[in-house]
């Protein structure tokens, strides 16, 4: 059986990291190999997870009602999403709000 893998890159302030994760994981997969993406709940309750897709939205996961209903209510872009609900298809490039120090 062939794990495929897919690149994901991630922008925070001046930095950048670009990593392989399995595809069909969730985004936050990624906090085992980089401290970019931060998280709390897990549930799409916080937006602490919230990032800025700039290329490869179409290669995550269809937004779950959970994460609409939050997206909505925190007037967010679309091309905005939560980490914790989105899974991972193919390469995807992202923005994080913040300074990677902080």
């Amino acid at each position: 059986m062939v794990v495929q893998e897919t690149k994901i890159e991630i922008d925070r302030g001046s930095k950048t990291d670009s990593l392989n994760i399995r595809a069909g994981l969730g985004l936050l997969a990624l906090q085992r190999k980089t401290d970019l993406i931060e998280y709390d709940c897990k549930e799409a309750d916080c937006g602490i997870c919230l990032v800025r897709v700039l290329e490869g939205i179409d290669n995550l996961s269809p937004v779950t009602k959970k994460e609409d209903d939050f997206l909505k209510a925190m007037r967010c872009d679309p091309d905005e999403r939560l980490a914790c609900q989105a899974r991972v298809f193919g390469p995807v490039h992202l923005r994080v709000e913040g300074d990677p120090e902080d």
